[in-house]
Formats: structure tokens, sequence, C-alpha cells
């Protein structure tokens, strides 16, 4: 995985905010963030103002001095970086990596998201009756799976997650006045963010809840099983789209480790 576009991501500072929105608390319990640092939301809303306010001095001080090539990107990480060695030091050093490992997984990292995606859309059809139109192209999932369909139904069931989208807009504030109209968005930039993550995490949850009830030999029947599911849903790109699972990677009973750049560094 290559991160050499880390730093020209612009959603680095309103993911760190996430966990600091009161509309949003409800929601929050469900994105698999650190517990301690939603316990301390006033701390991370310090840090998060501190990190815009440094942004805001140096685009004051530096000007046209970022249109430089790579300008932009260098301040990004300094900001950035300080702001997580600030959550290290205020919160835990634990919090701040995984904190780091959760904004690049849900918001920078394209490989997980597409694979969150494939997964979800296996997931769904192993639910499926084989009479029904779409359960023409139903593969029979391996019995361990099925035997844990049930358990993870509610983290997987797309009724479920529109119902909680709804809600989510529902509470979720207009965009600033600096967002419109040229963005022409209904709701805060940040409710899309949520919306995405929410998504993402519990498709996540339901790969490591599969995951912790396996042993290695049956999560490679279920790997076995979700790229031959995904072959039978797309004559034109199954490989392609197969290969996107990113076999077991995904697969496992706790988040694995996506060798993330150090958040001290």
């Amino acid at each position: 995985m290559e991160f050499e576009s880390l730093w020209d991501d612009s959603t680095w500072l309103p993911a760190l905010s996430l966990p600091t929105l009161e509309w949003a608390t409800p929601f929050l319990p469900l994105l698999g963030l650190p517990d301690l640092l939603l316990k301390q939301p006033e701390v991370l809303k310090g840090i998060h103002a501190q990190a815009i306010n440094e942004l805001q001095s140096q685009r004051q001080e530096l000007g046209w001095a970022l249109a430089k090539k790579g300008a932009m990107k260098k301040l990004t990480k300094e900001i950035v970086t300080q702001a997580f060695q600030n959550i290290a030091a205020q919160i835990g050093q634990e919090v701040a990596v995984n904190f780091k490992a959760w904004i690049i997984f849900h918001f920078i990292c394209n490989e997980a998201q597409s694979a969150m995606f494939q997964w979800d859309v296996a997931l769904n059809y192993a639910y499926l009756p084989e009479n029904s139109r779409r359960g023409k192209r139903k593969i029979s999932p391996p019995i361990e799976l099925i035997q844990l369909l049930p358990e993870i139904w509610d983290l997987v069931d797309f009724e479920r997650r529109k119902e909680l989208d709804n809600h989510l807009m529902l509470v979720a504030p207009s965009p600033p006045n600096e967002q419109s109209p040229y963005e022409y968005m209904e709701k805060c930039y940040e409710a899309t963010m949520i919306s995405s993550a929410l998504n993402q995490a519990l498709t996540l949850k339901a790969l490591q809840t599969i995951a912790s009830r396996l042993d290695d030999t049956q999560r490679q029947e279920v790997v076995k099983w979700a790229q031959t599911q995904i072959q039978a849903m797309d004559n034109k790109n199954e490989y392609i789209r197969s290969q996107k699972l990113c076999a077991d990677k995904y697969l496992q009973s706790n988040l694995i480790n996506l060798n993330f750049p150090s958040v001290f560094n």
C-alpha cells in the first residue's frame, strides 16, 4: 500500500472533528472509534481548534508561497502530525495511533474502502432467496458462514443502514455559508463523512465477527466463496472486482495492521 499522496487529502481536519460533534453523538459508538476518544470530546475539540487556528495563521503568513508544489502537503503534514502528538500527550499514545489508523482506513485508503464495499455486496448476497431475481446469481455460502448469518444480520441489513442514514441526515446541520452554494450540499460535509464511515464500520464489524468464530481453514473457505460470488455477479469485471476483496486481509478478528505511517513523524 502506497502513501505518497497521504498528505494531499483535504479530509484530515474535518475527520479530526468528527468525535466532537454533538449532533453526531448517537452514531459515534457505531464507528469503531477509540473509546477513550469518545469519553473526552472536549480535549479533542481543543486540539482540533488549535490545528484550525494554526492552519489559518500559516495561510495568512505564507500566502502565495503555498502555491508552490508540495507546500500545502508539507503544511498539512506538520499541522496534523502535531495534532496527533497532542492527542497522544493529552489522551494517550494508543488512542492517537488508533485514531489516525481509523481516519486513513475510512477516508484515505482507497483499497480499504473498496474492499469494504465488495465484502458488503458479497455478504448481502448470502441472504438472498435462490428463487429471487437477484438470487439467481447467488453462490451458496459455506456452512460455517451460513450458521453466522443471523448473528451479523443487524450489521449488514440494508434497511437498518438506510434507517440510520436517514436519522443522521435528519439531525445533521446544513453546510456553513462558505460551503454553499457552489458545493450544492444539503447537509454538512461531516455528515457525508460519517455516513460513509458508518457503512464501512458495520461491514468491518461483520467481518471481524465472522473471523472470530472461524479457524484459518474456514476463513479461507469464506474468502473463496466471496471471490466466487463477486465473479458470478459481474461477468465483465469479475476478476478485478474479486481481487478488491484483498483475500483475507480484512477478514480478521481485530483491525489489521495496515502498516500506516507513524503518528510521530
